[in-house]
């Protein structure tokens, strides 16, 4: 792959364009009812894997250095929550000219999303120069979000042919486009693009920093009154994450226990999934997306 270091404005304006000429329904905004990625991306069950995408996330210095110099997510987490999918959503499910404000806006919100990594981290020297809008750190960061919602998919909801993951990887080039990424900085198909994420697991660009491990701490210890289900979250993440990252977190470790315990509430929640309400089974802005398509403005 290659790339350049980071994506100015007029970079995201010229690969805006590019995508925009690729557009078949500008209602239906870049992907629509008919794309592979709303097929995968409607179920609730992308949360589920949530903790595993955060995770392999931060472990990347810039991110975990991000936050922690400039987020609101240990002080107020469920405000940056809202923004931060807010924006995702729109992106996702709104029409065109809403999806080109969201990308400009959250260009904007990562320029200003830079500094130094305040710590020795892997191949990252202290001192070292990080900014929320480097391609590589970006590409990183929706690399674990598509890959993250395949496994989830496959997990709970079914298997998916080759092709059908094919598809859904030329469409994730559509949501790249909108930070401004350009297609030559990617991986070229699927098959390529989980070589990427294996390399990536076992490289020294992902290492686990005490800013890393302090947000890994308050994902599963937020609110004191959820700890019974933050404690069984704990181990489903953990045995959801690869080997070394697991243990650099230190997460719960892959014993006969734990592993019972992920695979009894995995099998519950897959058996349990197609008898759920769809209010729950799907994600609201899918919902919504739909019914405005139908001319049911209502949310």
């Amino acid at each position: 792959m290659e790339s350049r270091q980071s994506v100015r404005k007029k970079d995201l304006i010229q690969t805006l364009e590019h995508m925009k000429s690729q557009v078949i329904d500008p209602r239906a905004g870049i992907f629509g009812p008919g794309s592979m990625f709303w097929e995968i991306g409607k179920f609730s069950t992308a949360f589920l894997g949530g903790g595993r995408a955060a995770l392999l996330q931060t472990a990347h210095p810039f991110v975990a250095t991000g936050i922690k110099q400039h987020s609101r997510t240990l002080d107020d987490p469920m405000s940056r929550f809202r923004g931060t999918f807010s924006n995702v959503f729109t992106m996702v499910y709104g029409d065109l000219d809403k999806v080109m404000e969201s990308a400009v806006k959250v260009h904007h919100i990562h320029a200003r999303i830079q500094g130094e990594i305040d710590e020795e981290a892997g191949a990252f020297a202290k001192g070292s120069r990080y900014m929320a809008n480097h391609i590589d750190a970006m590409i990183w960061v929706h690399a674990t979000l598509w890959e993250t919602s395949v496994k989830m998919y496959e997990l709970i909801i079914g298997p998916l042919t080759r092709d059908e993951k094919e598809r859904y990887y030329r469409e994730t080039k559509m949501f790249a486009y909108l930070f401004g990424i350009p297609e030559q900085a990617l991986p070229k198909n699927w098959q390529d693009f989980i070589a990427y994420n294996e390399m990536m697991w076992n490289s020294d660009q992902l290492t686990v920093t005490d800013s890393a491990r302090e947000i890994s701490e308050f994902l599963f210890s937020f609110n004191p009154l959820l700890s019974p289900v933050l404690s069984r979250y704990k181990i489903i993440t953990s045995m959801l994450m690869p080997e070394r990252l697991r243990e650099q977190y230190r997460l719960p470790p892959a014993t006969a226990a734990n592993v019972a315990v992920y695979e009894r509430y995995i099998g519950l929640i897959k058996k349990s999934y197609p008898y759920m309400p769809r209010a729950i089974r799907y994600l609201p802005p899918y919902v919504e997306a739909l019914r405005r398509l139908q001319g049911k403005h209502q949310p």
